[in-house]
């Protein structure tokens, strides 16, 4: 189950963004995804996963990304590139 920070352990080693959004994406849709191939859209999404994408982004990030985004950055890669940016401009 996920909760803040690096909930998967590994070798160690903190996650970088795009695993970590990966493992967002995998649990809330129960399956592995990939981070460019992937949409929102083809998984089924619908506004309780994107409600759940970005509540997680939350807790893990500890960026608020709006609903939106989810629709408008639909994979994985593009939303972490937006995550990235938030937490890079503080």
């Amino acid at each position: 189950m996920l909760s803040g920070g690096n909930w998967r352990q590994g070798q160690g080693e903190l996650l970088n963004t795009q695993e970590k959004m990966l493992d967002i994406w995998g649990n809330i849709f129960k399956k592995p995804v990939e981070p460019e191939t992937d949409f929102f859209d083809d998984l089924e999404g619908d506004s309780m996963a994107a409600a759940a994408v970005v509540h997680w982004i939350g807790i893990v990030f500890g960026v608020q990304v709006p609903m939106v985004e989810v629709f408008e950055q639909p994979t994985p890669a593009e939303l972490t590139r937006l995550v990235d940016s938030m937490i890079a401009s503080g």
